[in-house]
């Protein structure tokens, strides 16, 4: 191999265009001291919004990773827990489940007809910390689950044999393997937090409860203020990047594991028993909010919103944009790991590395963000709630590159190491290449791939919510109107109808593109 491929130049060129002129048109926008000078800050509103962020970030990450803790620590001991590796799948769904749904998830629980009603105080913090730790304790536990499968048996043997008790073990075992790790995983997890919009923007119930993302979409939406909505964004973009900087200082994230081993450890009878108690809270905690809503939907309501053509018409354009926004970012995903892969296989790792990175990059920029900056770009010149649809692919696609890289990256370099001479020697075409070798060896990755970006596309409120319209409604933004306007029987049918919508495209489209190779998860 001579020359590595260029296409991945191309897409960091479409990347950057895409991502950096919405960015400057924020910055701008208006007199500079306007939208981050003293102005700024002398504002009550804005100082409240910017508090009330970085709090219930702080409580939801924080509540979040604690119980994820003892989670992931008692399926870690408790090997041989029943249905264990059906429970892990129920705990995977956050990745494919739109976080509307999750709300209708804790409204069905927790709502003033629910299971355990609260009433009006559901609507404010409590209801945020609510949905955030239903939608990212079970996360948290499928990533700190592999730090425990990453301690060796015999390290376990050994400690049993110097006869220490549980809390030497964990001081000397668990904690030591969990440090390097742990703090990445909460910084993830609060950016998650801080950067939430569907759970706040229908949780929220008032302006004490606002985050920076709600505010932008205000500010653009309903009081027509850009210059207050450059602010926000300007704010929530620093606040993005100081986050994503501070990951940066831990490297090793472990992956989301699907499939975990069960080593036995020795607990004890009183551990198993509490092992048990644990596990079995945490899964009625998560599913319980899932089975209550899919109990509510089969109500009264049922065929007048199953017969609404409107119903119809938005799953349409949901799976539109799913559908659109999974191949381009798959399709770009590939150029550009093409590229990295061909100068890794050169013995240039460091430019591979950095090529992936900054098709990775786009993650610590949020989609309103740069929603925000094309709608401020756009505004004067066109209307832009004509283009929302192609507007809405191309963000939701630019944030499942982060996604594709990570999935198809390891595959497509194993590939290329294994049989780039191979190829060479048999003086294979690129089509017979791609045919014979590639794509057998690739369709898992990109089955996988697709389906995380299509599923995650189909469930995003935050793009849609800022350049819908009327006649333009995705499955996610009726589901929110419903809830807004307190229909909450209709939303129960529409919240089932669209959880089962993303699930069966995310399961049609990781089997036919993977194929008879891919493997259950």
């Amino acid at each position: 191999m001579s020359h590595p491929s260029r296409s991945g130049y191309w897409v960091l060129i479409v990347l950057a265009l895409a991502v950096l002129v919405p960015l400057f048109s924020l910055l701008t926008q208006g007199n500079s001291s306007d939208v981050v000078g003293l102005n700024f800050w002398q504002s009550h509103y804005l100082r409240q919004v910017l508090f009330f962020s970085l709090w219930q970030a702080f409580l939801s990450a924080g509540l979040s990773i604690a119980l994820a803790l003892l989670v992931a620590r008692a399926f870690a001991h408790h090997g041989a827990f029943p249905f264990r590796s059906l429970l892990l799948r129920l705990f995977g769904l956050p990745l494919v489940v739109p976080s509307i749904v999750a709300v209708m998830g804790v409204v069905s629980i927790y709502g003033s007809n629910g299971w355990i009603p609260l009433g009006r105080s559901l609507y404010g913090l409590n209801g945020i910390l609510l949905a955030h730790v239903f939608f990212n304790m079970p996360l948290a536990v499928r990533l700190l689950l592999p730090v425990w499968q990453s301690i060796p048996p015999h390290h376990w043997q050994m400690s049993e044999q110097l006869g220490l008790n549980r809390w030497q073990q964990w001081r000397h075992l668990e904690w030591q393997a969990l440090r390097e790790s742990l703090p990445g995983i909460s910084l993830l997890i609060f950016m998650l937090c801080l950067t939430s919009f569907a759970v706040v923007l229908t949780l929220g119930g008032g302006p004490k409860s606002t985050t920076l993302e709600v505010a932008i979409y205000q500010s653009l939406r309903f009081d027509f203020d850009p210059h207050q909505a450059v602010s926000l964004a300007l704010l929530q973009l620093g606040l993005c990047l100081l986050v994503a900087w501070g990951s940066s200082l831990f490297h090793k994230l472990p992956d989301v594991e699907i499939s975990l081993s069960n080593t036995p450890l020795n607990t004890g009878i009183v551990g198993r028993y509490m092992n048990t108690f644990v596990i079995t809270a945490a899964v009625i905690f998560v599913g319980m909010p899932l089975i209550a809503m899919v109990i509510d939907a089969f109500n009264n309501s049922i065929l007048t919103v199953l017969s609404n053509p409107g119903l119809w018409l938005s799953a349409g354009l949901t799976l539109l944009i799913g559908i659109s926004a999974s191949t381009l970012s798959v399709l770009a995903g590939w150029l550009l790991l093409s590229t990295s892969t061909d100068y890794a296989m050169l013995g240039k790792k460091r430019k591979a590395s950095v090529i992936e990175m900054l098709g990775s990059v786009v993650y610590v920029v949020p989609p309103l963000v740069i929603g925000t900056g094309l709608f401020v770009l756009l505004a004067p010149h066109i209307n832009v709630f004509e283009w929302a649809i192609p507007v809405v692919i191309l963000i939701n696609a630019i944030m499942g590159l982060p996604f594709v890289v990570r999935t198809l990256g390891p595959a497509m370099r194993q590939s290329k190491m294994r049989y780039q001479h191979l190829c060479e020697n048999l003086a294979l075409t690129k089509w017979q290449r791609f045919k014979t070798v590639d794509w057998p060896l690739l369709r898992k990755s990109v089955g996988l791939s697709s389906a995380l970006v299509a599923a995650m596309a189909m469930g995003d409120l935050g793009v849609i919510a800022l350049f819908g319209t009327p006649e333009i409604i995705t499955l996610p933004l009726m589901l929110y109107h419903q809830l807004s306007a307190y229909l909450i029987p209709n939303a129960a049918v529409t919240a089932v109808f669209l959880l089962g919508f993303c699930l069966s495209v995310f399961w049609l489209l990781e089997k036919l593109i993977g194929g008879k190779t891919n493997a259950e998860y």
